[in-house]
C-alpha cells in the first residue's frame, strides 16, 4: 500500500532529493532551481526531465512517476526485468488534427515489464509513446498526455476503442466505431466536438490505423 508521504509527485521528488541541497541536485540533473522548486509546490516535470530525476535520483521511473511499486531500481537483468519503450517526438492531436511531417525517436524510456503487463494490455515490445495535443477527448485523455499505443499495422477496427490513426496528413487520435459496411464513426469524447463518419473505402479520406491506445502517464 502506498504510504501518505509518497502520496503525491511532490513527495516522491522531496524523498528523492533527500538532505541534499535542491541547487545541488538540480545541478546534477541537469534541471534549474526553478523548476525544481515548482515541481516541489506541485506543477510536473515533462516525461524527459522525470527521466532525468529518476536516472541521477536511482530511482524507479514508475515509481517517481505513479507512486506504485518500489522506488528502488532492481539489480537484475535489465532485458529480463525492464521494457525499453520509444517516445515518439510527433503529437497525436484530440483536436483538429496534427500534420506529420517526420517522426523520430526522441528517447527510450525504461518501464519495468510487470508494471506494463499489470497496468496496460497488449504487446510490451509494441508499445511506443506520443504526446496528446487538443482536448476533444477529454476527460478521457487531456492535453499534453503522454499516452501508449500499441503498434499494429493493418489493425482490425471492427473492434470500438481508441486509435491512433493518419488521416488526410493529421495524425489523429480518436475513437472509433465500425458501422455497417465500410464505414466507420470517428467519436470524440468531449461532447463539443461532433462525430463524422469515414467511408474506409474510400481513397480520398487515406485512413491509415497506426496502432491502439493502451494507457496513459498520470502523474498522481
Amino acid at each position: 500500500m502506498q504510504s501518505p508521504s509518497s502520496s503525491t509527485f511532490a513527495a516522491r521528488l522531496r524523498q528523492v532529493i533527500g538532505n541534499e541541497a535542491i541547487y545541488a541536485f538540480g545541478r546534477r540533473a541537469g534541471i534549474s532551481d526553478t523548476a525544481l522548486r515548482s515541481y516541489l509546490k506541485g506543477s510536473v516535470p515533462s516525461i524527459d526531465k522525470a527521466l532525468q530525476i529518476a536516472q541521477v535520483g536511482q530511482v524507479n521511473l514508475s515509481w517517481l512517476i505513479t507512486g506504485e511499486g518500489s522506488p528502488q531500481v532492481q539489480a537484475t537483468d535489465a532485458e529480463t526485468e525492464y521494457v525499453y519503450v520509444p517516445f515518439i517526438d510527433v503529437a497525436a492531436s484530440a483536436g483538429t488534427g496534427v500534420l506529420v511531417r517526420e517522426e523520430s525517436i526522441e528517447s527510450v524510456i525504461g518501464f519495468e515489464r510487470n508494471w506494463l503487463r499489470a497496468h496496460l494490455k497488449g504487446n510490451p515490445a509494441e508499445l511506443s509513446l506520443i504526446r496528446v495535443q487538443g482536448d476533444s477527448m477529454s476527460p478521457t485523455l487531456e492535453d499534453g498526455d503522454l499516452i501508449f499505443v500499441e503498434r499494429q499495422e493493418g489493425e482490425d477496427t471492427s473492434r470500438e476503442g481508441i486509435y491512433v490513426f493518419q488521416m488526410d496528413g493529421d495524425l489523429l487520435v480518436k475513437r472509433l466505431q465500425r458501422l455497417p459496411g465500410s464505414q466507420v464513426k470517428v467519436i470524440s469524447d468531449n461532447p463539443r466536438f461532433p462525430p463524422f463518419t469515414v467511408d474506409l473505402a474510400d481513397p480520398a479520406h487515406g485512413l491509415t490505423i497506426i496502432g491502439r491506445y493502451r494507457g496513459r502517464i498520470s502523474f498522481d
